[in-house]
């Protein structure tokens, strides 16, 4: 996260634009760089993100406009040359991603659906970037990022997820609420319940110790009994507090499986209206039709 570059996919949209203003605090705080990308494909080919441009319209005017709109959203010292290409839109995004360290980009663009209706392509891009992926929309703000949620379920993929909360720790002074949630209903007895919340809060605890001792002074652990889904819980805190960001891994325990999200993930990114940065674990299998290319 030193010197991150920073991939913006956009369709034009002022909904898709608003991702250039998250980018843009990003590489300002980060000393970064952001790359803005538009993809587009034969009409016959069409998805829901983005849109088509007009056939009669050359790359040269596309890269014309794309650098005429984002000028109001980011300033000229952090972007990058704009880049133009075409074809399947999820796919070019993630080809692109190999050469970037986090991508950031709206639920949805000229659409307008909430993002309880990921569009195609943003949930494909969100399963197989090979950079964590910032979800924002037109109601979540990171700047100025002083509020940070994070999640861990113990498994190796969460803790991957530490290292860029760390990062933006670091940079931005934030804090970190880090929560472990376990779910009442499997539990038979209160005193077993009691004794179990009190050894995972003593794990946690020690994770902290372990794994961010050097940012101890910005973190507050906390393993949480929940009556409801670990989603809705997660859903809950975000409407408790005006955290700006919520950082997690897409794959726990379950769902290692690339076909799809951890059904938790799943659920946050579509429900909440917090910013949302998702760590995917790497990938090294091409892409291809046994992943879901239509």
């Amino acid at each position: 996260m030193e010197n991150p570059r920073i991939l913006v996919p956009t369709d034009l949209s002022d909904l898709s634009l608003m991702a250039f203003e998250s980018a843009n605090y990003l590489a300002d705080v980060l000393d970064g760089s952001i790359l803005p990308l538009y993809v587009y494909q034969p009409e016959k080919e069409s998805g829901s993100f983005p849109i088509t441009p007009k056939s009669t319209r050359s790359i040269p005017e596309l890269e014309k406009e794309l650098e005429s709109k984002i000028r109001d959203y980011a300033d000229d010292d952090n972007l990058e040359p704009v880049v133009v290409r075409k074809g399947k839109p999820w796919k070019i995004i993630v080809e692109e991603s190999h050469d970037a360290d986090i991508v950031v980009m709206s639920s949805h663009g000229r659409s307008g659906f909430s993002r309880l209706f990921l569009g195609s392509v943003t949930e494909r891009v969100v399963r197989f970037s090979n950079a964590p992926v910032l979800l924002v929309e037109k109601e979540s703000k990171i700047k100025p990022l002083s509020d940070i949620l994070l999640t861990t379920d113990f498994s190796d993929n969460s803790l991957e997820a530490f290292d860029y909360a760390r990062a933006l720790v670091k940079k931005t002074y934030a804090h970190i609420h880090l929560v472990h949630l376990v779910n009442l209903s499997q539990f038979t007895k209160i005193s077993t319940f009691e004794d179990q919340v009190e050894a995972l809060q003593k794990r946690l605890d020690k994770w902290v110790d372990e794994h961010l001792e050097d940012i101890r002074d910005k973190v507050t652990a906390e393993a949480l009994p929940v009556k409801s889904s670990i989603h809705e819980a997660i859903v809950l805190l975000t409407q408790q507090k005006k955290y700006n960001l919520v950082v997690m891994s897409t794959l726990g325990h379950t769902g290692l499986n690339y076909l799809r999200l951890g059904s938790t993930a799943a659920n946050v990114l579509r429900l909440v209206k917090t910013a949302v940065l998702s760590i995917n674990p790497k990938m090294d299998d091409p892409i291809g039709k046994e992943h879901g290319e239509l």
